[in-house]
């Protein structure tokens, strides 16, 4: 009777189990246990042996990918504490296609947390669907990798994409990574078609805080009905196509017409606090979008080649040999946003092409715009010719309130004291920051992405002087990580100080030839912009 009574007592306690820690290694072995004194060294080996809500920490150092697939729900990888894993897939093997692909479209959760990825023959990561697997399956049954996040990462020389979001994956996350240099390898050769984040039809993707930088094509698109999708508070620069578009081109059997049966290349999405530099097609784009928001943004030398650096086009969906789908985009509100160019371009600051702007629910105003050579704005709807900023206001009624006037800014785009902008715009109740996280609560919002009385923190993280330092991950929490590659033998003499140069932490730092990684613990900092110095070198950085 009393083991009977063991017995049930201890089902009725249940059992608890807890997430398990893998670890990778460099220099482990896949036949050891996967503990920190006796790791695997590949990180497939891990995610085979690894459970869902399972972590896997890498420790620093190189690892190749021969196409690494994520299948399981709710795995965390991540970098070892204090240290920097740089997972690299070549661009000239097709069957490489990504160097991390989550293949399994009924994978939820997890993350990708302070890794390097580079390369893959098309991707550097794939978030993949079963989108097209059957078509007799009903739109809202289909599945897409879904509630992945990606921080703190830097994602760069990929063949094509640098994140591919396919049909159905929703509830994608991208938070505070670097990704850069895309089109590496000769897929692209091939279909010139490689964005910094190519979203096809992914509702709910939040893109903020990322430097994406030297992209072949676009910076960021969602499009193919993509929608509910932010981009926010990102640094877009040097882009060979556009910076920001919501909408473009998709073939018809990537939309859910279920529930968009009208074709809208994009749907309910919102472009606020993003700082966009050097684009040869428009900086942001408009295609097919309905109900898009657009505000607070600050775009400089946008359309250098192409377009506007303001953009708005029909869709072009091509349905069969009969009929295609040519929508304009509806309800949008393009406000607060500040564009500039350099006078040495043709194409004009802000264009509507034929049919791009439907409905009287559209607002276009409280920009600013300006152009040493001249400001000017077209609209194929009512006129070839090109007109004034007063000219564009009398025969649209758009922009009633904007400004055409030099917005006065430092070299890092922040505005100068007696600038245009200031407290000009509109305040907007979900904008509470500018691109830095600087408040806006004295008055009326500046327009542009930037709010005075900040000094800028995403400037680039490198500068060379007879060594390299490069911030990994920002803004940053409560480690502070740095590369640092040394052509010599040498102490640096490394602090932290507030914006007005009071020290709060101090170290000296031994440098050996080559890569060092260095990690300060700044968890007892309160949220705001420091400066990091080592050496003769000084960085700003943000602390969440």
């Amino acid at each position: 009777m009393k083991k009977i009574l063991v017995f049930v007592l201890f089902l009725s306690l249940g059992v608890t189990t807890h997430a398990a820690t893998w670890y990778v290694s460099t220099n482990g072995n896949d036949n050891n246990a996967g503990t920190l004194t006796d790791p695997f060294k590949t990180l497939p080996r891990a995610i085979d042996e690894a459970q869902p809500g399972d972590e896997i920490l890498l420790r620093g150092g190189q690892y190749t990918s021969l196409e690494i697939r994520i299948n399981k729900s709710n795995l965390h990888i991540k970098s070892y504490p204090g240290e920097w894993a740089v997972i690299t897939a070549v661009t000239n093997v097709e069957d490489i296609s990504s160097c991390i692909w989550y293949n399994e479209p009924e994978t939820t959760g997890g993350s990708l947390e302070r890794l390097e990825i580079i390369g893959g023959y098309y991707y550097a990561v794939k978030f993949e669907t079963n989108w097209d697997w059957d078509p007799n399956v009903p739109f809202n049954q289909r599945k897409g990798v879904s509630g992945v996040t990606i921080k703190d990462c830097n994602i760069h020389h990929t063949g094509r994409d640098a994140i591919k979001l396919t049909p159905a994956c929703a509830n994608i996350t991208i938070l505070n990574c670097e990704i850069h240099h895309t089109g590496a390898g000769p897929g692209a050769l091939l279909d010139f078609n490689a964005e910094g984040i190519d979203n096809v039809n992914a509702p709910n993707l939040t893109v903020k805080g990322c430097y994406i930088h030297d992209i072949a094509t676009t910076g960021v698109y969602v499009k193919g009905g993509g929608r509910n999708c932010i981009i926010e508070a990102n640094r877009i620069e040097n882009c060979g196509e556009g910076g920001i578009y919501l909408g473009f081109y998709t073939d018809a059997e990537w939309f859910d017409t279920d529930f968009n049966p009208e074709y809208y290349e994009n749907i309910n999405g919102l472009v606020i606090n993003n700082l966009v530099v050097n684009t040869q097609h428009a900086g942001i784009g408009l295609w097919g979008a309905k109900d898009a928001r657009v505000y607070n943004n600050t775009i400089i030398n946008a359309a250098l080649t192409e377009h506007a650096a303001l953009f708005f086009n029909t869709t072009d969906v091509w349905i069969d040999d009969v009929t295609s789908a040519r929508v304009g985009s509806r309800n949008v509100r393009v406000v607060n946003n500040l564009f500039v160019q350099p006078g040495t371009q043709e194409p004009v600051m802000v264009r509507v092409r034929e049919n791009a702007l439907n409905g009287n629910n559209n607002q276009i105003d409280n920009n600013g715009y300006y152009d040493p050579a001249g400001t000017t704005f077209l609209d194929d709807n009512l006129d070839w010719e090109e007109w004034s900023l007063a000219q564009w206001k009398a025969q649209t009624f758009r922009d009633l309130h904007s400004f055409d006037a030099d917005p006065q800014m430092d070299g890092s785009h922040h505005l100068l004291a007696g600038s245009p902008c200031i407290n000009t715009g509109v305040n907007q109740p979900f904008i509470t920051t500018d691109r830095e996280g600087q408040p806006r609560t004295d008055g009326a919002n500046d327009i542009g992405s930037d709010e005075l009385g900040i000094v800028g923190v995403q400037e680039e993280a490198s500068v060379k002087i007879d060594y390299t330092l490069q911030i990994l991950g920002h803004p940053v929490s409560n480690e502070l990580m740095l590369r640092v590659e040394s052509t010599r033998d040498q102490v640096l003499s490394t602090s932290i100080r507030t914006l007005n140069g009071k020290m709060l932490l101090a170290e000296k730092w031994h440098i050996t030839p080559g890569e060092n990684t260095k990690t300060l613990l700044i968890s007892q900092l309160p949220a705001g912009v420091y400066i990091l110095q080592a050496g003769s070198w000084n960085q700003f950085f943000l602390k969440q």
